[in-house]
């Protein structure tokens, strides 16, 4: 009995060291303090109140992206990351048409984080990037992938599987972003996306700001048709786009958008998006 007694203790030692190496998840959101904007600090959202009295508070989105490049094909052909995820939140038929293009999009519970962070990590040493975009609730916040590309030929696979192709300029690999409360379910974001190409093309046009006409020069934007989508992202959660089987074709959108080379090497790229939302009240008064 002594003996047995001898080889457990002996045994935990190492045991618990095992499990110490394993690396904690890095935090979805790097600042843990309201943005301040201006003279005027934003506070996390109390959603009852605003659902109550939404018209008296002004609400701020703060969405933290996360970027990590992976040796090719170890998330476009590997099931190991997407079992964390449900990707049927995005809709049946969207998620076919998007993987289709080489595209797969799936949601993620505060919770389920820490795995898929481990799962990221066991393929890379390269630490995440984060960037924070920040803007009024609903409106458009773009967030780009790929900067100042060449001119392209892109073939998109519709919904209804008919293949579309056309050239496009040279300019940014941009997801047009958009985020706002559920006003129906406070403890859940609504969040829109489309894949555009933001042209270096410029073109002059007439605006109206204050009751004002000017002159402005704004670049044109080629929405990738039919693979916009609309995700419901619940408290705390994130989404994750990333890489299918189909970015092996050049032409596709995943490709495009999600691979790159260096040195004659390619490496796909995962982006996380992790939303929230503060409120401040209209006239900055309780």
């Amino acid at each position: 009995m002594g003996r047995w007694v001898s080889i457990i203790s002996i045994s935990l030692p190492f045991l618990f060291a095992g499990l110490s190496c394993k690396k904690p998840a890095e935090p979805l959101h790097s600042n843990i303090d309201p943005p301040v904007v201006g003279s005027v600090p934003f506070k996390p959202l109390q959603r009852q109140v605003v659902r109550q009295n939404h018209r008296n508070f002004v609400l701020l989105v703060r969405m933290n992206v996360l970027t990590v490049r992976l040796p090719i094909g170890a998330v476009s052909k590997s099931e190991e990351l997407w079992s964390y995820l449900d990707e049927e939140s995005v809709g049946v038929q969207k998620s076919s048409a998007l993987a289709m293009n080489g595209i797969r999009i799936g949601v993620g519970r505060k919770g389920d984080w820490n795995e898929v962070y481990q799962v990221l990590r066991r393929h890379t040493a390269q630490p995440l990037k984060r960037s924070v975009a920040l803007g009024p609730a609903g409106r458009t916040m773009p967030i780009v992938f790929k900067p100042k590309q060449k001119s392209q030929t892109i073939f998109t696979y519709r919904q209804d599987i008919t293949l579309f192709g056309r050239d496009y300029p040279p300019g940014d690999y941009v997801l047009m972003t958009a985020a706002s409360i559920d006003y129906d379910n406070p403890e859940m974001i609504h969040v829109s996306g489309a894949f555009v190409i933001r042209s270096s093309q410029r073109r002059m046009g007439y605006v109206n700001r204050g009751g004002k006409y000017g002159i402005v020069s704004e670049p044109i934007y080629y929405r990738l048709g039919g693979l916009g989508f609309h995700i419901s992202v619940p408290k705390g959660g994130f989404i994750l786009i990333g890489p299918g089987e189909d970015i092996e074709r050049p032409s596709s959108i995943g490709h495009q958008f999600l691979v790159d080379n260096e040195k004659a090497i390619e490496f796909e790229t995962v982006v996380i998006l992790a939303p929230e939302i503060f409120a401040a009240p209209v006239g900055g008064s309780e």
